[in-house]
């Protein structure tokens, strides 16, 4: 399974297996976990910042 992440200022996460679209989220059984403080979503924001800076997440260009 991979999982798919939106943080909303470093409060709120929400971890996935849905797509991020109307369809994904509406029309398929999907699974996911919604955390609302704590120190887990301003560290899952950390590392993916951490992973855009090393270079191993870049931003596509369409």
């Amino acid at each position: 399974m991979h999982a798919k992440l939106a943080v909303a200022d470093r409060r709120v996460l929400l971890v996935s297996s849905a797509n991020l679209t109307q369809s994904g989220v509406t029309a398929n059984i999907e699974a996911g976990l919604l955390v609302r403080g704590g120190s887990a979503p301003a560290r899952a924001a950390e590392h993916v910042a951490a992973l855009c800076s090393s270079g191993t997440l870049t931003r596509l260009e369409w």
